[in-house]
């Protein structure tokens, strides 16, 4: 499936959304932020939903929720559950070889071509350090090129034919900005797929590891309260084997309700 930042949803996909027990009451209830991350085709925080399984089971448990496009222009919404390490099933989706499984798991951004209803269009996959679920996009829709020239314009530099194939590839590059560096490259969690640091690499990967360990200490996420309100609460503690996802594989995927996990 097609991922596409993009997206000019204009409002929440209220029938998708109550597949997750989130009526439409309690969408309207959802802080801005969340909701304009939705339907701006970003991947939102995490959130802690309840869904029904076919066996009239009720399953509770922390995901991120994206927007995103299929083949055809519908409108289809993906889960990133919270995981305990990465999807085994999805990485034989992708064809990922060993090597390209690891670079994931350290934080590596890959180019792949990715097979999509039997055409092959190239993809920026990276993984999400919460959730461990992998996040891609169309290499078109970052628009690499066009960062690269506005960054460009912006700090009056020139990066060189070695430092634009190291970005377009999903690796940073260090640049020297009047006297101080800079690293730039693509970061699926940015709203825009593309990231400026100012510091060397070695600032680019603390910033990474900062960025997860501070913001999420303990797996803070959106939870429904009594009062049918949502509030930041603590969702999964990191240590816990909740993490630990057990899917229906027939819930993998239902084209009919425009669902993915």
């Amino acid at each position: 499936m097609e991922i596409d930042n993009r997206n000019q949803q204009t409002q929440l996909p209220y029938e998708k959304l109550a597949l997750l027990g989130i009526d439409r009451e309690k969408a309207d209830r959802l802080p801005q932020e969340f909701r304009q991350k939705l339907v701006d085709g970003e991947v939102t925080p995490l959130m802690q939903v309840s869904i029904t399984a076919r066996n009239g089971n009720v399953i509770t448990l922390p995901l991120k929720l994206q927007m995103a496009l299929d083949q055809t222009g519908q409108a289809v919404l993906i889960a990133y559950p919270v995981r305990k390490a990465l999807d085994e099933e999805k990485v034989r989706e992708l064809r990922l070889t060993t090597n390209e499984a690891e670079r994931l798991r350290k934080g590596d951004v890959l180019q792949k071509a990715i097979d999509i209803n039997g055409e092959k269009t190239q993809h920026y996959l990276q993984l999400d350090p919460e959730t461990k679920s992998i996040i891609q996009r169309k290499v078109n829709d970052i628009k690499v090129e066009q960062r690269i020239k506005d960054m460009e314009k912006v700090n009056d530099i020139e990066l060189g034919t070695q430092q634009k194939q190291q970005v377009r590839d999903g690796k940073p590059a260090e640049l020297n900005v009047g006297g101080e560096k800079v690293t730039v490259g693509i970061d699926l969690k940015e709203p825009q797929g593309f990231r400026v640091v100012k510091g060397d690499m070695k600032e680019w990967e603390r910033q990474q590891k900062l960025r997860y360990d501070e913001l999420h200490p303990e797996y803070i996420g959106l939870v429904q309260t009594d009062k049918n309100a949502w509030e930041y609460k603590q969702v999964v503690d990191r240590h816990s084997t909740e993490r630990a996802i057990n899917l229906d594989p027939d819930r993998k995927r239902d084209r009919n309700s425009g669902m993915k996990m």
